[in-house]
């Protein structure tokens, strides 16, 4: 391995070179030969046949390595039963083809330097005519805290036999179904004193008595809400969930009407890579609770010896950063040319950590999602006792050398100030993050290391992403009550827009494009589609696109070079649909649909390169013991490099910031 990994860097070293000199004296397409040439020397292509017993359309074709010293996988897509995968490293693998309700048995396959020999693959029909192609069993694949979910069966109906006409079905669709999705209430049956409970907490009942512990707690909260809710909506919702989702009902969701919509000529182009994190030894591993449920919010929390790869980053080097939320919880750095990982454990080993930014001093910071004192790991929005802080680490010492309170002056009067999220930095260095539980965000400036607080003006608010503007406003999504708040960072004063669909879940939420346009995503509820919205915030306009398929759940919108507009459309309790990453092209205004090497993969954002591959992390959904950084080349006969930048440089925006000395 070592002398592998010493010739490959030489020969990226000679590539650069090379590279160098056609920048100079060369074509365009003499450059892109050269690096190919060069830092793709020494990988190889595998092309081969698909057959089938029936038709099929896009299959996923995976080349797993089985290397010890490895752990990788590459998907690529069928078009007319032919596929090409490519810059695989040389070693072994084994390849399985798999399309809906049919799989190919495993087969062993070496893959040498350069072009290997076609290979046929056979398909016959899988166990469920109506599975979905993944590289992962969803019943084995692990949910976010690290353990798997029990077996249940699930019976599949249409909207309407679930949800029959009502008062309490318009309150679901008009409030619940915006953040929870539309099987939320049939997959979790539970008694009249459950549902009353669950809706008490986010009523706030409690909250005369000591502060908010969770994101959902008090955003019903009778006429501070941001919702319209009251009494009476109230009366009506309880009495239909006790109706129709007692302890009484089996557990159902609703059939998908309209499937993710798949472009087998695009589809061909593109090639998924995947690069795992295993978790420890079963031995190292704590014993985890196998009834916690899947959602977001309430199964966040790390597991011991157990692999939660977050939000990844690219530094000025090509290599790729992320946070990892097991325990203990740490830094971890891929060397994408090798495959190679080094990890750092965090400075409190217990502190939840969902996210990372790279500034433009390549200083790595890690804002701290939760700490409590009796040391676990914070779940999704539960408080804590000690107080989150910004941390930051050296790679050049590889040591953590900041450790900051966001909130030195107690502006957040409150025991329990919440998890820290959505990080940006401006063009002057400053550092924004976001005060979920608590309403409120922080700067943090290196240059004088001082730290200030700024509350949201709409009470309760839960800001969730965060994005920059060229015109280094900081903007928020408010989870809670479906706005975009802007920040004006040189008067310090906020204000909110509210789309045309309201109340509605924008969830991590916004970016910018280089003109200054806000992109965001929409969830659907119910029968309403999911959207890609833009904010042109020069007029206050909004435009909106319906996303093409049911229960869409944009997590977050972003922008490529070329102005395509990406999100992460995860799968929130959908038995019948699988994830994928989607790309919107506002100029022609269609959908291209990449489903995921994992039927229930689930990432909150994707970050781009240079080059205009889509970098991701395989958070949840993939197997029980791993996680991993993922990278999509939407077309893999561009590939010119393994490690490719991030667009415009860390921290990654749709436009060029300038540096700090130049401020």
């Amino acid at each position: 391995m070592k002398n592998f990994t010493r010739s490959l860097r030489a020969l990226l070293v000679a590539g650069v070179a090379l590279v160098a000199g056609n920048a100079i004296v060369g074509t365009r397409s003499g450059t892109v030969d050269a690096q190919k040439a060069s830092e793709l020397q020494g990988l190889g292509t595998v092309s081969g046949t698909v057959t089938a017993s029936k038709p099929f359309t896009a299959a996923h074709v995976y080349l797993h390595s089985t290397d010890k010293r490895r752990h990788m996988e590459y998907m690529v897509y069928t078009r007319a039963g032919a596929f090409k995968a490519v810059a695989l490293f040389p070693g072994n693998y084994e390849l399985t083809v798999k399309a809906r309700g049919l799989e190919s048995d495993p087969q062993p396959i070496v893959v040498r330097a350069g072009d290997n020999p076609a290979v046929t693959v056979a398909m016959h029909s899988a166990r469920d005519p109506n599975q979905y192609p993944s590289s992962v069993d969803p019943a084995l694949a692990r949910t976010a805290n690290g353990v798997l979910e029990p077996k249940q069966e699930v019976t599949l109906a249409s909207y309407d036999e679930i949800y029959p006409p009502g008062p309490g079905r318009d309150v679901l669709e008009t409030l619940c179904m915006n953040c929870h999705g539309e099987n939320y209430f049939p997959l979790r049956p539970r008694s009249a004193a459950g549902w009353r409970s669950g809706l008490d907490r986010m009523m706030g009942t409690a909250l005369g008595e000591k502060d908010k512990v969770s994101f959902g707690e008090g955003t019903l909260a009778g006429s501070m809400s941001n919702f319209r809710f009251g009494i009476k909506d109230r009366k009506d919702v309880l009495e239909y969930l006790a109706k129709h989702f007692g302890l009484d009902k089996k557990p159902r969701a609703v059939r998908t009407d309209k499937d993710i919509p798949l472009d087998e000529a695009q589809l061909a182009k593109a090639e998924y890579i995947e690069y795992y994190v295993l978790g420890d030894s079963p031995a190292e591993r704590t014993t985890a609770s196998a009834t916690v449920a899947s959602d977001s919010e309430s199964a966040s929390g790390g597991v011991a010896g157990v692999r939660i790869i977050m939000q990844v980053q690219i530094d000025s080097d090509g290599n790729r950063w992320a946070v990892d939320l097991g325990i203990p919880s740490r830094l971890v750095q891929l060397d994408p040319r090798t495959g190679e990982h080094k990890v750092w454990e965090l400075p409190d080993k217990r502190a939840g950590v969902h996210e990372i930014i790279i500034d433009r001093k390549g200083i790595v910071w890690v804002p701290e999602f939760g700490r409590t004192s009796d040391g676990r790991v914070e779940g999704g929005g539960t408080g804590s006792e000690l107080t989150s802080r910004l941390i930051g680490f050296n790679p050049k010492t590889q040591k953590w050398e900041y450790a900051i309170d966001p909130d030195p002056d107690n502006v957040i009067r409150a025991s329990n100030k919440g998890p820290l999220m959505g990080s940006t930095v401006d063009s002057r260095g400053n550092i924004y993050m976001d005060w979920m539980l608590t309403g409120a965000i922080s700067k943090y400036d290196p240059t004088t290391r001082k730290a200030t607080t700024f509350r949201i003006p709409t009470p309760g608010a839960v800001p969730y992403g965060q994005a920059i503007d060229p015109f280094d406003n900081v903007w928020v999504s408010e989870w809670n009550g479906g706005k975009l708040g802007r920040f004006n960072t040189k008067t310090n004063t906020w204000t909110e827009f509210t789309p045309p669909i309201y109340p509605a879940n924008l969830r991590r939420g916004p970016e910018s494009d280089a003109e200054g346009n806000i992109w965001t995503g929409i969830w659907a509820a119910g029968k309403r589609p999911g959207m890609i919205a833009k904010l042109d915030q020069k007029t206050g306009n909004w435009t909106t696109w319906e996303i093409p398929h049911r229960g869409a759940q944009p997590y977050e919108a972003s922008v490529d070079k070329d102005a395509n507009i990406w999100f992460p459309d995860v799968n929130e309790r959908m038995p019948d649909r699988p994830t994928a990453i989607g790309r919107f092209n506002p100029r022609d205004q269609t959908f291209t649909f990449y489903p995921r090497p994992q039927f229930a993969a689930d990432s909150t954002r994707v970050n781009h390169a240079e080059d205009g591959s889509v970098h991701y992390t395989a958070r949840y959904g993939s197997a029980k013991d791993t996680s991993a950084f993922g990278v999509l080349y939407p077309d893999k006969d561009k590939i010119t490099t393994l490690a490719p930048r991030m667009l415009n440089g860390a921290p990654g925006y749709s436009f060029k910031v300038g540096s700090n000395e130049a401020r």
